[in-house]
């Protein structure tokens, strides 16, 4: 039940909202403190993080720690902790060359081995890690993984003291994308990082901050690193980060002052806040989607009747009415703007439509076994009041557009795992996200194996075009197996995307330099507080 839980929360993005404000020390009015307040939401677990998919709490990663490899708000792959790398001739082995000047915050220097140490430490087989799947491209990692033999089989050696190899089972061109993610920040994975607001002084930071404080409510004061090897460029000396659980909560606190920047205010606020130029929105790699539950018998296993669901709902009406244009009409499996895995962008093609198709998606269900008025799906969510709009919005436009009888029923998180595990559900609607920037990452949820795959889906050939187009060098003939795998999709219907999720990020006016990397995570590096002549 645990693990079950474990991979809903994978799935899903969580609208849930506490209920309690913290207090952050300063001023009231805007623009008199002289450091950055940022509101990151739940405050963490620990800095480990290798055992979820909460990418907001990542922030907090990017920002105290870095690897080898970053990117930027376009995807583009730059030199980090490792000033450069090369890959040998059959594009399986990168060699990274680490900085002369790369020191942790205490002044001595990161070194190969720091590395070796990492990856062993997040292969471990004891370790709880969402994440380890990306990483058996690397030869021997699934193996360790597994358990069977110890961290020497793993082809990720140092050379010397500056020098890493990293050599893969085969070519791997979005290796280096997995690598720019925040889960893979250089850090000294260990006790301090579980217990981290009450050993943060004992923690070696990699990053452009570190943690100097955490105040009695929690929060906790970031101060520039001045070991990290581009300190020079962070423009804050200080970052105050605040842990407010609550979309409510958190623009209270910002319309009072309290804080600078939050993400995801109330939808009801939307317009005011845009009104005032104090909001953007950053696409970032979730999809709002109706799975199927293809594990129960019945006419929702009709693939007639589930590409007409597809064909009747408003992408448009789902994404404008109900979530206040805070996310984007799916149109494809894929979002756009994908990386290729090559510093440039997957060409998505668009495979439905943003308004419904009435005409077919009555001809698909007079071919189906659904009968009238005689059989009700039932619809779940994970209970919040957007997911709730969303899917009181679908039940009306089949109604109205099909006829189906559709009962929508939210239910918490516990309750949620348990009817999924029960199988009591016809449809449920739920939010995926990848965990890197790269096609394949979309698909491969859905394959036969994935543990992400919870509603029984089973497709051997989609499995084989997915793999193939993982392992695929020739761009041409990946990008072929890419498309046939959206086709067995559109043909088979056990999802059905609605929309493609945007991080909203408000700001204080005065605040500038603030920006992201394309995966949404906040880096602050650059943030400021603008003096007004």
């Amino acid at each position: 039940m645990r693990k079950l839980i474990c991979y809903i929360l994978i799935l899903s993005n969580l609208l849930f909202n506490g209920c309690v404000e913290k207090s952050v020390q300063g001023t009231k009015s805007e623009g008199t403190r002289n450091y950055v307040v940022y509101n990151i939401g739940k405050s963490p677990e620990d800095l480990i993080m290798l055992n979820n998919h909460d990418f907001r709490q990542q922030d907090l990663l990017i920002n105290l720690f870095e690897g080898l490899v970053t990117s930027d708000e376009k995807g583009k792959i730059k030199p980090a902790i490792a000033e450069s790398w090369s890959l040998n001739k059959d594009e399986t082995c990168y060699t990274f060359k680490i900085r002369k000047t790369a020191t942790w915050n205490n002044g001595e220097d990161i070194t190969a081995e720091d590395f070796v140490t990492f990856f062993s430490q997040v292969l471990n087989k004891d370790r709880d890690n969402v994440y380890a799947k990306q990483l058996y491209c690397i030869f021997g990692a699934e193996d360790y993984k597994k358990g069977k033999g110890d961290f020497s089989n793993v082809a990720v050696r140092a050379l010397d003291e500056k020098t890493l190899e990293i050599r893969l089972n085969y070519p791997c061109n979005y290796f280096l994308n997995i690598l720019a993610e925040p889960i893979y920040s250089l850090r000294k994975i260990n006790e301090d990082l579980v217990s981290w607001k009450k050993n943060y002084k004992n923690i070696l930071y990699s990053g452009c901050y570190k943690i100097d404080n955490i105040l009695d409510n929690g929060d906790a004061r970031l101060k520039k690193n001045e070991e990290y090897w581009n300190n020079s460029s962070v423009k804050s000396e200080d970052i105050m980060v605040t842990f407010i659980d609550s979309s409510e909560a958190s623009l209270a606190a910002f319309e009072s002052s309290k804080i600078d920047i939050f993400t995801n205010p109330p939808i009801s606020e939307l317009s005011n806040l845009s009104a005032s130029g104090k909001i953007s929105k950053i696409p970032f790699y979730g999809i709002g989607t109706l799975v199927f539950n293809l594990r129960k018998e019945g006419v929702i296993q009709d693939s007639n009747l589930r590409k007409s669901i597809s064909a009747a709902v408003s992408r448009k009406e789902i994404s404008k009415e109900a979530l206040n244009d805070t996310v984007k009409p799916a149109t494809a499996y894929i979002p756009p703007n994908v990386s290729d895995g090559m510093n440039g962008q997957y060409l998505n093609k668009e495979i439905f439509t943003v308004e419904p198709e009435k005409a077919k998606a009555l001809d698909l269900i007079s071919k189906s076994k659904y009968e009238n008025n005689k059989e009700e799906l039932k619809l779940i969510y994970l209970d919040s009041v957007e997911n709730k709009k969303i899917c009181d919005t679908i039940a009306k436009q089949l109604r109205e557009n099909l006829k189906l009888k559709v009962q929508c029923k939210g239910y918490s998180l516990e309750e949620f795992s348990q009817v999924i595990r029960e199988n009591d559900y016809d449809i449920a609607k739920v939010n995926y996200e990848s965990s890197y920037d790269y096609p394949p990452s979309f698909l491969e949820r859905y394959t036969s194996e994935s543990e992400m795959n919870l509603f029984g889906y089973k497709n051997a050939e989609f499995d084989t075009r997915v793999e193939r187009a993982k392992r695929e060098k020739d761009m041409v003939k990946k990008v072929q197996d890419l498309r046939e795998a959206e086709n067995i999709l559109m043909d088979d219907m056990p999802i059905v995307p609605l929309y493609f999720t945007n991080s909203v990020i408000c700001k204080k006016n005065n605040i500038d330099g603030i920006y992201t990397n394309k995966r949404g995570n906040i880096k602050l590096d650059k943030v400021y507080i603008k003096v007004e002549a």
